[in-house]
């Protein structure tokens, strides 16, 4: 998914969002002034056409009505925000109603803007044309004036271009990227066997896929998945096993976790981001759209001039932060609070702190194995092994503040989730936590013949 390049923050967008606005409104208000002394001075031997005055008269309506339409939006944005804190359903519909109107403000708001900002241009080319003799700085300046309407008049017309065809788009799903490889119940009985049993337990839905890979975190999803092979995974419920975590977890704590993301399943998580993802991506499309960031013909100045109702719509993305993380941290406390009266607080908690420990050693891994020369590469899952062995795992205190990756979704931290489960790092959980000793679980679930297939090496 691309990103905005410069996140905006308020006060950037409020004070762009208004003042250009209201300085396309002083600048007309003076031309209008300026225009109409001079039809009344006619003995001062300053001649101005008859449309001067109607130009700047246009002008100072088109930068009042961006203010007005802006102030308007402004009121809108904080209200929907508010109301997104409500329920994730509000959330949804805030999101849905802006993917609706967003794109329209947009355009209109940017218009307005360049129309002001031509208007202005126009009343001072049209007052130089009117002098009886223009020096050769002022021909330039007029012409450089010139060229600037033409630019705004061409950009324009590309954003209303590209932004109908981003409109009109139909936006797919893109697909999570991994490093992994399905397995089915006739390849690793004993897996399936193993998540079943938790489904049971829980009574949450089986996964409809089970993919084992290198490069993530645990999760579960419904949103197309993709292989680092190019593979498209069917459809469905999915759930991602990450090798490099399991092997050095018992199987409580592996337990504990798949108890956890199955959770999200029943609490129909999953679902709400299949529903939330497209719509996100519809709107940071449409920002994009205007803003032109990461085209192939992107020059830079279009971000600039179309500041003011771009910077709108990153603020708009951003002013709903705080409901996204709140649903989402809340829906991630509730799956821990599941997780632990399946499996126990302990090895929850064991395992939140275990995957905490290990994350470096697999970023680092894979890092290694994407630079690193063919002939140097020793694969992920054996190199994280052996990094733990050679250096041992960290101090799980130094990551309280540590969200859990995600291809997604964005977690509370580490300590937010300890606290939730009434979990104090003891000096006992800190040993057990640093054990450098690989488990058994791989082997036991008929997984450590696959960590020497192709997927081993991103």
């Amino acid at each position: 998914m691309s990103t905005l390049r410069t996140p905006s923050t308020r006060p950037t967008a409020f004070w762009v969002g208004l003042g250009v606005p209201l300085a396309i409104v002083l600048v007309a208000a003076w031309q209008w002034y300026r225009a109409a002394h001079w039809r009344l001075d006619v003995a001062s031997g300053h001649d101005a056409g008859p449309y001067l005055g109607p130009l700047a008269l246009v002008t100072l309506l088109l930068g009042m009505t961006a203010i007005a339409t802006f102030c308007l939006a402004l009121l809108g944005m904080r209200r929907a925000a508010s109301r997104a804190l409500l329920s994730r359903a509000a959330l949804v519909e805030a999101f849905n109603r802006g993917r609706r109107w967003l794109p329209a403000f947009m355009v209109a708001q940017a218009l307005l803007v360049f129309g002001g900002l031509i208007g202005v241009l126009l009343f001072e080319i049209g007052r130089a044309i009117d002098q009886h003799y223009v020096s050769g700085n002022a021909m330039k300046m007029v012409m450089f004036a010139g060229l600037i309407v033409l630019a705004l008049l061409w950009y324009g017309a590309r954003i209303i271009w590209d932004t109908l065809r981003v409109t009109l788009r139909r936006q797919d799903a893109e697909p999570i990227q991994i490093i992994g490889q399905t397995l089915s119940p006739a390849q690793a009985p004993q897996l399936w066997s193993f998540v079943q049993d938790i489904a049971r337990r829980t009574e949450a839905r089986v996964p409809d896929t089970v993919v084992v890979g290198l490069n993530e975190g645990f999760f579960v999803t419904e949103h197309a998945v993709q292989l680092a092979n190019g593979q498209r995974v069917p459809e469905g419920r999915v759930l991602y096993l990450p090798l490099p975590y399991m092997s050095f977890m018992e199987r409580p704590e592996v337990s504990a976790v798949v108890a956890h993301e199955l959770g999200h399943f029943t609490g129909e998580d999953t679902r709400y981001g299949l529903q939330f993802s497209p719509i996100y991506r519809s709107l940071l499309n449409s920002i994009l759209a205007v803003t032109n960031e990461h085209a192939a013909d992107d020059d830079g100045w279009r971000a600039w001039i179309t500041a003011p109702a771009s910077l709108y719509g990153k603020w708009f993305l951003h002013s709903f932060d705080e409901a996204v993380h709140h649903w989402s941290r809340e829906r991630e406390l509730a799956a821990d609070a599941f997780s632990s009266r399946i499996a126990g607080t302990a090895p929850a908690a064991l395992a939140l702190l275990r995957s905490a420990v290990l994350q470096e050693f697999v970023d680092e891994a894979l890092a290694h194995n994407q630079q690193a020369p063919p002939h140097l590469r020793e694969g992920v899952l054996s190199r994280v092994r052996r990094q733990v062995a050679e250096h041992g795992l960290g101090d799980p205190r130094n990551h309280l503040d540590d969200q859990q990756s995600h291809p997604l979704d964005t977690h509370p931290t580490l300590k937010q989730r300890l606290d939730a489960l009434g979990v104090a790092i003891t000096p006992e959980l800190l040993v057990r936590t640093r054990d450098r000793r690989q488990s058994s679980l791989l082997a036991e679930l008929g997984l450590e013949a696959s960590t020497s297939t192709p997927m081993e090496t991103p």
